[in-house]
């Protein structure tokens, strides 16, 4: 129950940022920043105590859509009509919506196709498209630099990057086309290693490093101008690792629109390559014979 409680937990502060967001925009992006640091504990609580669950898969699964799908999606449809006239009415705010409704539709496409998947032998060391965890954290921080640096926005704190530097309106009347770009993201098949994939000492003690600074600004609410650095280098540096390397393009991705059996004659009569039943060799990441 202790892993479950805290995906529950982390629930809440999705639900406290569609509360929020049309009065408090930075508290509703860091209630997604908050969820995003419970859905990691809860997974490290969860091998820690040797809990894991079918049950806490499907919540996590739940919490997910609503944290990572729902939530920055209505943060974005509620804040920009607040700054930007063009998305109040008209085409522009028909605009909005169809990107926000994209980025929650990949979203949840993406966790339903990995729920059809989860007792299929897929590889375990990396991902294939960005985790909604990833894509609804980036948008958050990204959110929240973005008010902080914004001179009509009460933000507070030591910026970081310079008080010389500010938000120009333009970037918020084009925010939705790199939300699109991400939503795709998630939906799509593109490899990306796990964070925790490294054999070099220096490097872990790095990453951990980073961690341990993104659980202490983010729980305490303060610099996202330090820890943005950090999941935006990451996705950056392996989606171009991703289409250039020659390991991962060599790698099988899942099926996009993957079946699962539901033990009917039909479906038993068919050939294993026709159910695309996927099993990789986890040394070369080759399909098994």
């Amino acid at each position: 129950m202790v892993p479950n409680f805290i995906t529950l937990s982390s629930m809440m502060f999705g639900l406290t940022s569609l509360y929020v967001a049309s009065d408090n925009a930075p508290l509703a992006a860091w209630m997604v920043i908050y969820a995003v640091l419970t859905d990691r504990l809860d997974g490290i609580v969860a091998r820690s105590l040797k809990a894991t669950s079918e049950l806490g898969m499907q919540l996590d699964s739940f919490a997910d859509m609503l944290n990572f799908g729902v939530a920055p999606a209505h943060l974005v449809l509620v804040y920009l009509p607040q700054r930007i006239e063009y998305y109040r009415e008209g085409p522009g705010h028909y605009l909005l919506f169809a990107a926000c409704s994209w980025w929650m539709l990949c979203a949840v496409f993406r966790l339903a196709r990995y729920n059809i998947m989860s007792d299929d032998k897929v590889p375990t060391k990396i991902f294939f498209g960005f985790p909604t965890t990833l894509a609804g954290g980036l948008l958050a921080i990204w959110m929240l630099v973005l008010l902080k640096y914004d001179p009509t926005e009460h933000f507070g704190g030591m910026k970081l990057l310079g008080d010389s530097i500010e938000t120009p309106l333009w970037v918020w009347r084009y925010l939705p086309i790199p939300m699109v770009l991400l939503a795709y993201l998630m939906a799509s098949r593109l490899p990306m290693p796990k964070s925790a994939l490294t054999h070099s000492k220096a490097f872990s003690v790095f990453l951990f490093i980073c961690l341990t600074a993104g659980y202490v600004c983010g729980f305490s609410m303060h610099y996202p101008d330090l820890i943005f650095w950090m999941p935006t280098s990451w996705a950056l540096v392996f989606l171009v690792w991703g289409q250039t390397s020659a390991k991962a393009r060599a790698m099988y991705p899942p099926p996009l629109f993957p079946r699962k059996t539901v033990g009917t004659d039909e479906d038993k009569s068919r050939p294993q390559e026709d159910l695309q039943d996927i099993v990789l060799d986890e040394a070369t990441g080759q399909p098994k014979a």
